[in-house]
């Protein structure tokens, strides 16, 4: 539901929308089904970018400290990337309410404290270990985060050009098209 606001009020929400658009125009289909596809396609990467993590967070860990169930491992990281992501999320909000940037920073605190004691009861590490597993998750995250961000901007505006640039193509004179009169000089 989080990573569901964060595709419609987030940094990139007008650029989903040109993707949406340039999907649309693509495919054939109304606006409102493409921003949708493009949506429903963010969310399903961001879904799937968190798995990956979580599952590479959990192979450092059972590296470092002791095997543990990965179903309670995923459990716990979803509480803190939902957290992460809220605490994002609202970032975008503090033009509107002043007082949400004291609020983000707050949950991202929370997050991150959440996220050390959560890593450190799941492996049994101690504070360095646990440290070097968040800070590797963290890694992660950003990075990805990153690229993504990137990633879309890019192909964004390569759409974007490409859909500017297009010809437009007239209708011939056997389709219909009125005939121009002849002026002389």
């Amino acid at each position: 539901m989080v990573a569901g606001v964060e595709a419609h009020v987030g940094r990139h929400h007008v650029v989903l929308e040109a993707f949406g658009e340039a999907l649309s125009f693509r495919l054939g289909v109304s606006k409102e089904i493409g921003t949708w596809l493009i949506v429903s396609l963010k969310l399903a990467c961001t879904l799937i970018g968190a798995s990956l993590i979580s599952l590479g967070v959990w192979f450092v860990g059972s590296f470092l400290g002791h095997s543990s169930s990965q179903r309670v491992l995923f459990r716990r990281l979803s509480v803190v990337f939902t957290l992460f992501l809220t605490a994002y999320t609202s970032t975008h909000l503090t033009h509107l309410y002043p007082w949400m940037e004291t609020a983000s920073l707050f949950i991202f605190f929370w997050a991150a404290l959440l996220g050390f004691f959560s890593l450190r009861e799941q492996f049994g590490l101690g504070f360095i270990e646990t440290a070097f597993v968040g800070g590797f998750a963290v890694l992660l995250v950003m990075t990805t985060w990153h690229y993504s961000n990137t990633f879309l901007e890019t192909h964004a505006k390569s759409i974007s050009q490409q859909i500017a640039y297009r010809p437009i193509q007239l209708p011939s004179m056997s389709e219909g098209a009125p005939a121009r009169s002849k002026v002389r000089r």
